[in-house]
């Protein structure tokens, strides 16, 4: 367990995994979790899954609690500010050498890493999953985020199941129509929580698309 200082005060409780044999290369992952107030947490399977994976390909994984959650100091605001949270982690990573930082984001962690993309935050590779299109809806300043999310031209991949009722693919093609570095792409039958075999689909895609965005 690590303490990721908060740009609120205070720090966030993380796990920060390394592969045994440690590469030469200054590469690593962040893993946003879902929303908490739905049970979303740092241990949730696909994110401890995510982890184990990257980790598993050579790369270090950090995972961490959004402000306010389990042993994170501070007080959550269901996603009003917790973009800062991902900025904190990505200084934590930056401050140990890490030169090149990939972003992957679950539903609400997903949100979160887009907003900070949104406000200035560039990190070398994003990885969406199943980001809850039906919050952002018609909203004109959400979808002003979205848009200048994807504007700022870091390789993105929108993944999501193709029976998920939070995250439409059309609207997440609709974003990405006129974004040569944004893809999206569906896992068939699959909701907004993946079965076993899905979620394994889900991390090999999402491992594979950051390694080959990082190896370019």
């Amino acid at each position: 367990m690590v303490r990721i200082p908060s740009l609120a005060g205070g720090t966030l409780e993380a796990i920060y995994d390394e592969p045994a044999q440690k590469s030469e290369a200054r590469d690593a992952v962040i893993l946003c979790h879902p929303h908490p107030a739905f049970g979303g947490r740092m241990d949730t399977p696909l994110i401890a899954a995510l982890a184990h994976g990257f980790v598993t390909a050579g790369l270090p994984a950090l995972r961490f609690h959004f402000r306010g959650i389990e042993g994170s100091e501070g007080t959550a605001t269901g996603g009003l500010v917790e973009q800062g949270d991902v900025v904190a982690a990505n200084h934590f990573l930056a401050g140990r050498g890490i030169e090149r930082i990939a972003w992957v984001g679950y539903s609400f962690g997903a949100l979160m890493a887009l907003r900070a993309i949104a406000e200035g935050a560039r990190p070398a590779v994003y990885v969406s999953i199943s980001i809850p299109t039906t919050i952002i809806g018609e909203d004109p300043v959400r979808l002003a985020e979205v848009e200048r999310a994807i504007a700022a031209g870091v390789p993105t991949l929108f993944y999501t199941g193709t029976d998920d009722p939070l995250c439409d693919a059309a609207q997440l093609r609709a974003w990405c129509a006129v974004a040569p570095h944004a893809a999206v792409e569906t896992l068939e039958s699959e909701a907004h929580t993946f079965s076993i075999v899905g979620m394994r689909t889900v991390v090999q895609r999402t491992i594979a698309f950051v390694t080959e965005t990082l190896a370019s």
